[in-house]
């Protein structure tokens, strides 16, 4: 059996243009997951993209060199030790001496060091993704801010920090392997450099390492990424073993870290620069002084074309140093998302039905209170007995029946349009949802177009019952396609997620715990970034702002406000404006503002500045988290026959049970 192989990618901090290429490719051509491709290849730091087959791994390789991703195909190999735990240190002109419990290892100076520098209480973890969180609601997923390197540095410092050196031979192989915990070790072989502070010393010992080092590999990323076997676990009651679990991991992160030293990245094709300028220096040179060529002579050339293309390289370096130095407009970020309108359960059907339930409901339970429950008996009994409650029954299943059919028969009639070419009225339109607000789902925020929440409690039969049910249907996103893009308005529609997640009160983010709490949540969101289908009636936006009226009333007000202005009409020159001279004020003030609407409304506006996808009333909004409309169309059929066949049935029945009551 062939072993495992990994491909593993170099994150990029922010999307290149080549990226939604490369995410098709890798979804059409291997069957990755797009949405998981596209969270392991943005980033910091290093992700397993792929696992499997080697000859499989091998296929994806040429797609990520032409999109310039740095990745690696490794077999990781088993830890064949755990780095040894130092109890003391000493420090010579040509290198470290680590006194561990049961052996003495050299550093030499000059050598190839690899540390690993680990938090492994789960405080980087809580903080990177909070931070993370907070720059993709605030500046957008395509703009997201990781932490830096000194700030990771002081929060490992500052947790429960662990540093792992190994020293790599000349192939790049693990030959030691060091553990150092602060305050676990004898500070005095640090000499002057030892301080009081065991966090700082421990510091200080892996600024010694830099410094004693030839080549040195500093990783921060332990409890971040997604490695196999390299996973943090929290430390609870429940576990006392995930201290002992961690290191080990720890030790499994090091170890597959010197393994991708030793393989090698695949590094996307890197065009030389200086080379390529020194030929084209080189070959204007020759052409302009074709006598070179004849000769040796030519071997002079070289180095005035080097230096040349250098001069070129220079003046290049500070041309793009003084792009760089431009001040930037700060990013405004996106706004925060509109309250809930108050009292807008008036306008929803779907109060007044729930209302009537309850009337309903209130109803019979006073019928069997005061009549002992016979008069409520009596009732059902005949109901059934005649068949009114069945056909009853069958009159809903008839109607939700019909309700999926002409919305499967409206998503198969309606064509699909490119969002540029939305026409008004039903319109099917398929892109990529992105926030127009800084929404944020509420419990386990996480940045998304839509959520809806639904709050459960257990009942006295141990039972969950709905307890709440809230959404944010009333903040409107965009939907965006290869053409353009369009604002969509939720309220009002059907929405199928397909991201769900559970939690209990308390919990903190994305992390889970098992919890015997009387109270639970379930959250339905629409990531930022999913591919969605909408159906939906497109109209043009209402205008928002004051109408030509009161825009005329508010220039002629600031025409009083500014005499200096205003004596621009007094026509007779007796520093007093009468009536005709106010007329003509006003009709003049009338034409300007006329004049400047009419030119506001010549502007060509973008498309989500003036189209709206939303509900009309009699009409479907279906806003659906599908690739393909067939599967959608199959699920309203799954919807629709059982329907169809329980109504008929039903029906059947009631019919059965009238005919012998009437008999």
């Amino acid at each position: 059996m062939s072993q495992t192989t990994y491909l593993i990618v170099e994150q990029q901090l922010k999307p290149a243009d080549s990226l939604p290429e490369l995410l098709k490719q890798l979804s059409a051509k291997h069957q990755l997951d797009i949405y998981q491709c596209r969270q392991r290849l943005i980033g910091r730091g290093r992700s397993l993209l792929a696992k499997g087959a080697r000859e499989n791994l091998e296929k994806i390789s040429p797609l990520l060199r032409k999109a310039k991703v740095c990745h690696w195909l490794v077999e990781p190999g088993k830890p064949q030790y755990l780095p040894s735990r130092i109890l003391s240190l000493q420090i010579d002109d040509d290198k470290i001496t680590f006194i561990c419990q049961k052996k003495i290892v050299i550093f030499p100076k000059g050598a190839t060091i690899l540390a690993v520098f680990a938090e492994m209480s789960g405080e980087l973890a809580k903080k990177s993704i909070t931070h993370l969180l907070s720059s993709h609601a605030y500046r957008g997923r395509d703009d997201v801010r990781h932490l830096q390197e000194e700030k990771i540095r002081k929060i490992i410092l500052q947790g429960k920090p662990v540093l792992d050196l190994y020293l790599l031979d000349e192939k790049k192989r693990i030959s030691a392997a060091v553990r150092i915990f602060p305050g676990k070790f004898n500070p005095q072989g640090l000499g002057e450099r030892a301080t009081l502070s065991s966090r700082q010393n421990l510091s200080t010992l892996l600024n010694l390492a830099e410094e004693y080092a030839g080549r040195f590999i500093l990783q921060t990323d332990f409890g971040l990424v997604n490695f196999p076997g390299c996973t943090l676990q929290r430390e609870t009651p429940e576990e006392p073993e995930a201290e002992r679990k961690n290191l080990i991991s720890l030790a499994r992160y090091g170890w597959l870290l010197a393994d991708l030293e030793r393989v090698g990245t695949s590094k996307p094709p890197v065009t030389d620069e200086a080379a390529q300028r020194t030929g084209a220096v080189s070959a204007t040179l020759l052409q302009q002084n074709p006598g070179l060529m004849v000769d040796d002579s030519a071997q002079v050339v070289l180095p005035t074309a080097k230096q040349l293309a250098a001069e070129i390289n220079a003046a290049d370096s500070e041309l793009q140093s003084a792009k760089t130095a431009e001040p930037t407009v700060a990013d405004p970020g996106l706004p925060p998302p509109p309250a809930a309108i108050s009292g807008g359960q008036w306008k929803d059907p779907r109060f007044w039905l729930g209302s009537a339930g309850a009337v309903v409901v209130i109803a019979f339970i006073l019928l069997a209170e005061f009549s002992d429950g016979r008069l409520l008996r009596s009732i059902a009994e005949q109901g059934f007995a005649s068949g009114a409650i069945p056909f009853a029954g069958a009159g809903l299943m008839f109607w939700g029946g019909f309700y999926f059919l002409r919305l499967k028969r409206q998503i198969e009639n309606t064509p699909t349009s490119r969002v540029r070419s939305v026409a008004m009225g039903m319109v099917e339109v398929k892109g990529q949802a992105i926030r127009r607000y800084a929404l944020l789902s509420p419990m386990s925020h996480t940045p998304c177009v839509f959520y809806r929440l639904t709050r459960y409690r257990r009942d006295r039969n141990d039972q969950w019952r709905i307890s709440s049910v809230s959404s944010s249907d009333n903040v409107p996103f965009l939907l965006a396609d290869e053409t353009g893009r369009v604002e969509v308005d939720p309220t009002g529609c059907r929405v199928t997620a397909g991201t769900r997640q559970e939690g209990f009160p308390g919990q903190v983010g994305l992390t889970r715990f098992n919890n015997d709490s009387d109270e639970k949540w379930r959250e339905e969101i629409i990531i930022e970034g999913t591919l969605l289908y909408v159906l939906g009636f497109a109209r043009v936006k209402r205008t928002t702002g004051p109408n030509l009226n009161e825009r005329k009333i508010v220039a002629l007000r600031e025409l009083k406000r500014n005499p200096q202005n205003l004596q621009q009409f007094d026509t007779d020159g007796d520093g007093k404006i009468s009536a005709e001279e106010w007329d003509a004020a006003r009709e003049a003030v009338a034409e300007k503002v006329l004049h400047e609407s009419l030119k506001e409304q010549q502007k060509r506006k973008k498309q989500e500045e003036h189209v709206l996808i939303g509900k009309k009333k009699g009409r479907p909004l279906v806003i659906a988290e599908t690739h393909s409309e067939d599967h959608l169309t199959r699920r309203l059929t799954l919807y629709t026959l059982p329907l169809f066949i329980g109504a008929a049935a039903t029906t059947a029945g009631s019919i059965y049970l009238l005919l012998n009551y009437l008999n």
